[in-house]
């Protein structure tokens, strides 16, 4: 079953609020630096496992381009964006780290403008710029 790409980006929203809960819910009991590590071995380890039990973890997939942008894309997101993310969370609380990091869309659209050669459409610098908006007011 296919869903529309706006489900499930409706569902990592979903995810990723809880996601912000449940860091939040650890207070100081452990530090940030440590529960990055916990997340990203965590999530590695059941990754691994889906990958070796439907017969999709493959060397060449590993070493392809493609394996290796999502391999940068890991360590820049999960593991460094994350730990950024957590720290931001133990220092100001979940609802407001949350909110500003929700602000990123207009460094991707940026970003995907100049590297990826995507369309910078009016209404998408728009939209990015109203995100990006709701965050200085967050900083007010």
């Amino acid at each position: 079953m296919f869903m529309e790409g706006w489900v499930y980006a409706v569902l990592a929203v979903l995810c990723w609020g809880v996601e912000a809960v449940l860091v939040g819910a650890v207070g100081e009991a452990l530090d940030p630096v440590t529960g990055t590590g916990l997340s990203c071995a965590a999530a590695g380890a059941l990754y691994a496992l889906y990958l070796a039990l439907s017969g999709r973890l493959e060397v060449s997939a590993v070493f392809s381009r493609g394996g290796l942008l999502y391999a940068a894309a890991g360590v820049v997101s999960f593991a460094l964006g994350h730990l950024l993310y957590y720290t931001a969370i133990a220092k100001s609380g979940a609802g407001l780290s949350a909110s500003l990091v929700a602000t990123y869309p207009l460094v991707t659209v940026l970003v995907a403008a100049v590297v990826l050669g995507e369309p910078l459409t009016l209404r998408i610098l728009v939209g990015a710029l109203l995100i990006v908006a709701g965050g200085v007011v967050l900083l007010s």
